[in-house]
């Protein structure tokens, strides 16, 4: 073990910075391993879902960081084949005692068995991902990652899992409830309880033409609670034993899709989110969306390496959109996060199965080379916000379209916004009162959803913070820090540090017919100085992908740019 660990020192250079800065914001993050060639043509510095290392794959990847993933849900071939004969007992099971396939991979199969979800509350199944923890980190990878990191939980929607485990399990939750709520609940003997039966009774009582899924048992919503909190307990778990195997802190990321309700229950075990982020591609648009998952992962402390989802790739490779991959790698960096290297990406459709995507090299590596040749441009700047919104995990959980509609509203009005996240049963996460106080504005929603002591927190009065109850009001009233006044479409997206900020003025003037955007010419800024902490700015200087940088009239606040092609950044210090 030790001489792998060596091995993997001398390979992979310094070690991993601190968890505050396991991804820098100019890092260039690749999903699946390739070519040494390949990791040099786009500067990559990071392999977030690298796999298990081998001594030729750690010195193909020389320089770059390698965090080896281990897999919930994808790897049911390696189990299977360890345990041909046991695998039955960690399958995940609904209501009525069947295991449950995995959706997505209904093409898939070993030895004529089909990737069945698998629970990982079944001491068997928890063994197998124990051991390829191990395996994983022993052989040399500097980080961990897990994929599907709900386990049984994120298959919740699906209606599992009802194995003896998880019943045993929810009777202890039961029992620690108060009296009162489980006298609301109508439950007498939690000890006893039994809820796959309490299910099976409720949808027959729906009557043969009733529609009645498990999902919609009114003890649901205690059930998620209880599969999220065995989620991240055995995130602990995984996240310990991969430190006590390198004997050091290792650092865990998770395809974490903030854009999906319930991936934020095992936050407090990760170090990042390298996550399946939906791009919404088959509007062939740029779209804001992804600035929401930039934005929440934001709120928890931790960085984001995006890529979009198999759907969105599938259309990307069938209508060979490449030039709208390149709005969404300059939206990720713009927004202080990252989009992962496409090269060799999944494709999904329920129609074509698992299928790849290997776009053209050409027209993306020379993006993330920009921002390696100008880390100082990105590193030690944060979001600038005109606005802060408190966001309560319990409405979000229940209606995240809600919540995406107000974010893209702000957005497309160039009004910079802030998440701040309200934990709740589920998620661990008070809202920060130095991060709401730094606010000069606040839009407050969905308020009957926060803990009481959030909601103490809120009552306390911030002097001169103006407090919004709709995205509708806020847009009316709060004047953008910086104003764009262009022929088309631009995202203005202001990035400060101390006596200095960063605006990425991004073209949304996206041609799907062309593949390209049209260039905005002489789109004139309109700076708020003061709400930047820009008292002392004269100097502005301006920096492209395509004509590196070039000093810029900056004049009482007011500037010009003269093009706008895909993406330029505009600085302004003293």
């Amino acid at each position: 073990m030790r001489s792998s660990i060596l091995m993997a020192a001398l390979l992979l250079g310094p070690a991993l910075p601190g968890p505050a800065q396991v991804l820098r914001h100019s890092d260039v993050v690749f999903m699946y391993s390739a070519s040494a060639k390949t990791y040099e043509e786009y500067g990559a510095t990071v392999l977030a879902w690298g796999g298990t290392p081998t001594p030729q794959s750690l010195a193909n990847a020389r320089g770059v960081r390698w965090f080896g993933s281990v897999g919930m849900v994808t790897e049911f071939r390696a189990y299977h084949s360890r345990f041909p004969d046991r695998y039955e007992e960690g399958l995940c099971r609904d209501a009525d005692g069947r295991p449950v396939k995995v959706p997505w991979l209904t093409d898939h199969q070993s030895k004529g068995v089909p990737y069945w979800w698998c629970c990982t509350r079944q001491p068997l199944f928890r063994q197998f991902l124990r051991d390829r923890v191990v395996e994983t980190i022993q052989a040399g990878a500097q980080g961990l990652h897990i994929d599907d990191h709900l386990g049984t939980a994120g298959g919740l929607w699906l209606g599992i899992c009802f194995c003896d485990r998880c019943l045993d399990g929810f009777r202890g939750y039961l029992a620690a409830l108060p009296a009162a709520e489980l006298e609301h609940l109508g439950i007498r003997d939690p000890a006893g309880y039994n809820f796959r039966d309490q299910v099976r009774t409720w949808i027959a009582a729906g009557g043969s033409g009733a529609s009645r899924k498990a999902t919609g048992h009114p003890l649901w919503r205690h059930w998620s609670i209880y599969q999220g909190r065995g989620a991240a307990a055995f995130m602990l778990e995984l996240r310990e034993l991969a430190a006590r195997t390198a004997g050091r802190p290792v650092p865990v990321g998770a395809n974490a899709g903030l854009l999906w309700p319930g991936h934020l229950v095992d936050y407090q075990a990760l170090d990042l989110f390298t996550a399946e982020t939906d791009h919404r591609a088959a509007g062939r648009q740029p779209s804001d969306l992804p600035l929401v998952a930039y934005r929440m992962a934001e709120s928890m402390g931790r960085p984001y390496a995006a890529t979009a989802s198999g759907g969105d790739w599938a259309f990307i490779k069938e209508h060979d959109l490449p030039g709208l991959v390149r709005c969404w790698i300059a939206l990720s960096y713009a927004a202080g996060q990252r989009l992962m290297a496409p090269h060799r990406q999944w494709c999904h459709t329920p129609e074509k199965g698992t299928h790849w995507y290997d776009g053209p090299s050409a027209r993306f590596a020379p993006l993330y080379r920009f921002v390696r040749a100008h880390p100082e441009w990105f590193d030690g700047y944060a979001t600038h916000a005109d606005v802060g919104v408190v966001i309560p995990h319990r409405a979000y959980a229940r209606n995240p379209r809600r919540w995406f509609d107000l974010c893209n509203s702000l957005a497309s009005a160039n009004l910079g916004y802030r998440l701040h996240l309200a934990g709740d049963e589920a998620v661990d996460h008070p809202l920060d009162e130095p991060g709401l106080a730094a606010c000069p504005a606040l839009i407050l929603v969905d308020t009957n959803d926060l803990t009481q002591a959030d909601r103490d927190r809120l009552r306390r009065t911030i002097p001169g913070q103006r407090r919004f109850e709709s995205a509708e009001d806020a847009l009316a009233a709060i004047v953008p820090a910086v104003k764009a006044e262009a022929a088309g479409p631009v995202r203005v997206l202001p990035r400060v540090r101390s006596g200095a900020a960063v605006i990425h003025l991004l073209n949304y003037r996206y041609d799907a017919g062309r593949d390209d955007v049209t260039p905005l010419e002489n789109v004139r800024l309109t700076v708020n100085r003061s709400a930047l902490g820009l008292t002392r700015a004269s100097r502005a200087t301006l920096l492209t992908p395509e004509g590196g940088e070039a000093p810029l009239e900056y004049r009482d606040g007011q500037v010009t740019v003269p093009r706008i092609d895909l993406w330029t950044l505009l600085r302004i210090e003293p």
